[in-house]
């Protein structure tokens, strides 16, 4: 356990998009606060190492992990490309350093229970980048499903798509060797997740996508839970989708739109009139509003997840999404890629279509 009396000494491992663009601010901010030091900078791009290093001048970049461990670092935050999180995190996991480990955990849930084994054997806090768990918005849903405040679940119907604009360095994103899934394993991740925390595991799934032999870019899957409703999930690269997450219960509806981490739609059953809600902190126990103190936005949850790992690390709090938890999207996304079905392809002709199947069988 780290003292909380000390600043904990951070290593940042992958330099890339998801480092420039969220970490690096969430960590400069969290520097100022005197919660964290960013002490190491490790990436082989030595572009995008000297781009992060302008953010942590005081840094020492490394070209070896094994380096890490005589630099007497408490955390390392995984952001590298998800087919090197498991071989680092057990690198790291194996000298007792935490992990807070980007989506998805690992290419593979063999790679993952590994990962789990490790931090158990080595007393180590081993986290999973699922960041929007600290959106207010996903929080109040958990608490108004949990709470049944509007019934029984019915329905749910979830889409998120657009046009691709991450800015990957290579093309490896989208080659079936290296990305090991396509859109299902990046966004869908944090999709499932959000899915089986709010309703926990599915009875039954059907998927069914357009990898023919590659990545999927478009997919879609069909839920079935034990307590007898359904949903409906839609993934895409190249389509525009209506990006939103609507859940049907006995007494009303909710509404949330991706990545809008403060704000949520509520109706009512019969009602002509509904709720756009924007969240705020409150305290429990008085009933009123902090007017000008509105949660956090989406930036920011990448800050609070960071605090989260930080006070588990001082025995503080638990862990929102620890290993255990991470490994459950992952293990959703495997049965899917185990049991996929071929998209329906009505612009395809009878000779492509006995192609495009043949394709898919070999997925």
């Amino acid at each position: 356990m780290v003292s909380s009396q000390e600043m904990v000494k951070v290593a940042l491992i992958g330099c890339g998009a998801v480092s420039q663009k969220y970490y690096a601010p969430a960590l400069q901010a969290l520097e100022k606060s005197r919660l964290l030091q960013v002490k190491v900078l490790y990436d082989p791009n030595e572009d995008s190492l000297a781009h992060l290093l302008q953010n942590f001048p005081e840094a020492c970049c490394v070209r070896d992990l094994s380096q890490i461990s005589a630099l007497g670092i408490d955390l390392a935050i995984i952001a590298s490309p998800p087919r090197y999180h498991a071989r680092q995190a057990l690198e790291l996991l194996r000298t007792g350093i935490a992990v807070l480990c980007e989506k998805p955990i690992a290419g593979t849930v063999a790679e993952a229970q590994a990962m789990i084994e490790t931090a158990a054997k080595t007393s180590t806090v081993l986290a999973v980048g699922l960041f929007r768990r600290f959106f207010p918005a996903t929080q109040a849903i958990h608490k108004i499903l949990s709470g049944q405040i509007l019934g029984e679940i019915e329905s749910f119907d979830f889409s998120e798509g657009g046009y691709f604009r991450w800015p990957v360095k290579s093309p490896a994103y989208f080659k079936k060797d290296t990305s090991q899934g396509g859109v299902l394993m990046d966004i869908g991740v944090h999709l499932l997740d959000l899915m089986q925390w709010w309703f926990g595991e599915p009875a039954e799934i059907f998927y069914a996508d357009d990898a023919m032999g590659g990545v999927e870019v478009n997919c879609w899957l069909h839920c079935k839970f034990a307590q007898g409703f359904t949903g409906k999930i839609r993934l895409s690269r190249d389509c525009q989708l209506p990006n939103r997450y609507l859940i049907r219960c006995s007494k009303g509806w909710i509404m949330w739109e991706v990545n809008n981490a403060g704000t949520i739609k509520l109706g009512f059953t019969g009602a002509q009139l509904a709720l756009k809600s924007k969240i705020y902190q409150t305290n429990p126990g008085k009933p009123d509003l902090t007017a000008d103190k509105p949660c956090y936005n989406f930036e920011q949850s990448f800050a609070s997840q960071i605090i989260n790992v930080v006070d588990a690390l001082q025995g503080k709090q638990s862990l929102l999404v620890p290993a255990e938890e991470g490994i459950k999207s992952l293990k959703l996304i495997e049965y899917c890629y185990q049991h996929r079905h071929l998209m329906h392809t009505p612009w395809l002709n009878e000779r492509e279509l006995i192609t495009a199947r043949l394709l898919n069988q070999q997925s």
